[in-house]
């Protein structure tokens, strides 16, 4: 899901034999070559198909415990570290900035189904994206693809789309399952969380694998700059992690045999279930993943306003019938998370 990443077609996947999917799994990947950024209100720009690269069985991710910032005791309270929001006020200037541009840039997924994936059209769509065009209708007075333009990033791409001054891969906000940590609240600023999802596994059913005490000594994928991954080095059991750039390489990797497991948010592996019904989702809660919208440092009236939209949202319902249309047929009911703030 980089800028010039590969693409994954989810829903192409979805109820086909495990072989069927290996082979729409590696062309999706291929796919996932089709240029973002740049793009506007969800048009993508073909550009050059790179040879597939999957990913190698030396992928393994390696370091000591300190190498994990955000693993052992919380040192902040992740669900209040935002601002108190403006009510919908779009008079500060980073919201007077975005009227002006024409448009709000948005950093997402491209390749999670059910939360930010392409779908058979080439239109971003899933929980995530549905959220972020809701701070579009907020700043503009309507949707209209016209006024949002999506940028893919990957997870280590997450951070540094907000702290960039490159104009071709800065983004106004980052809307992609985006955990929120005390060592990240540290780079850029986290709204209130806007869902909880917790870290989970996914296996082959017939692999015998029950949870992650099983995996000692077992590759388990887990994306590069995620939580996911710090979770996997820390594990007591001492599973291989084993990172990828995209969720769609793990997916491959695990019909391919190259892991014996992946490893990351509930929300993900959903998607990644529905793409192959030889796989399933097991295990306890691993570690939670509170959902935040991101904006770059110091700019709190951005994320004063974002906030003042998630507050309308869960107060009429549309946070509700968001979350029922993307995620709720697969995780079964949930409300959102009350708001808490700092200040």
């Amino acid at each position: 899901m980089g800028t010039t990443s590969r693409r994954a077609d989810a829903a192409r996947l979805r109820g086909k034999s495990r072989a069927a999917t290996l082979l729409t799994a590696a062309a999706s990947t291929m796919a996932l070559a089709l240029v973002v950024s740049g793009c506007s209100g969800g048009t993508v720009a073909v550009g050059a198909q790179p040879k597939v690269t999957l990913p190698q069985p030396g992928a393994v991710v390696t370091g000591s415990p300190s190498a994990a910032p955000t693993a052992g005791p919380p040192k902040c309270n992740t669900s209040a570290l935002s601002y108190h929001p403006t009510a919908g006020d779009a008079s500060s200037a980073a919201v007077s900035n975005i009227k002006k541009r024409g448009k709000l840039i948005v950093g997402v997924a491209q390749d999670e189904y059910l939360t930010g994936y392409l779908d058979a059209s080439g239109n971003e769509t899933g929980f995530d994206v549905e959220i972020a065009k809701q701070v579009e209708q907020a700043i503009f007075g309507n949707q209209d693809p016209k006024n949002i333009q999506f940028r893919a990033v990957t997870n280590a791409e997450r951070i540094t789309a907000l702290q960039t001054d490159d104009p071709a891969r800065a983004v106004d906000m980052v809307v992609d399952t985006f955990t929120i940590t005390c060592d990240r609240s540290k780079q850029v600023q986290f709204s209130s969380v806007y869902y909880n999802a917790y870290q989970r596994l996914l296996v082959l059913k017939n692999s015998g694998y029950r949870n992650l005490d099983d995996l000692g000594g077992k590759k388990v994928c887990a994306q590069n700059g995620s939580t996911s991954i710090q979770t996997l080095m820390m594990y007591k059991s001492h599973p291989i992690p084993y990172g990828v750039t995209n969720l769609t390489d793990c997916l491959v990797a695990l019909q391919q045999g190259q892991v014996d497991a992946i490893s990351t948010d509930d929300t993900i592996l959903a998607g990644l279930a529905q793409q192959d019904p030889n796989t399933a989702v097991v295990g306890d809660r691993v570690e939670p993943e509170p959902y935040g919208i991101a904006v770059s440092p110091g700019n709190t009236g951005l994320i004063r306003f974002v906030n003042g939209v998630l507050e309308t949202i869960r107060g009429n319902g549309q946070w509700q019938k968001i979350y029922q249309n993307s995620l709720g047929s697969v995780l079964g009911p949930q409300q959102p998370p009350a708001a808490q703030y700092a200040d």
